[in-house]
C-alpha cells in the first residue's frame, strides 16, 4: 500500500516538474549558467542539498544509535 501511494503521488505530481518551457540549446558551460542564474532551479537545488544533509544526519544518527544499543 505504502508503494502504491508513492506512486500516485509522483503520477499526481509530475506535471509541476517542468520549470519553464522551451529547450535548453548550447554547449555544458551554457547549461550550468542557466542552472545556477535562475531562480527556480536554484530553489530546487537548495531543496536537493537541505534534504540531502538532513537525510545523511538522521543516517549518521541513527547509525550511531544502533552502535551504542549493540555495545550494551
Amino acid at each position: 500500500m505504502k508503494h502504491k501511494s508513492f506512486a500516485m503521488l509522483l503520477v499526481l505530481f509530475s506535471p509541476f516538474a517542468y520549470a519553464h518551457p522551451g529547450e535548453h540549446h548550447g554547449n555544458m558551460l551554457n547549461a550550468v549558467v542557466h542552472l545556477l542564474s535562475e531562480p527556480d532551479h536554484l530553489a530546487m537545488a537548495l531543496i536537493a542539498v537541505v534534504v540531502g544533509v538532513a537525510g545523511a544526519r538522521f543516517y549518521r544518527r541513527r547509525a550511531a544509535a544502533r552502535i551504542g544499543n549493540a555495545r550494551r
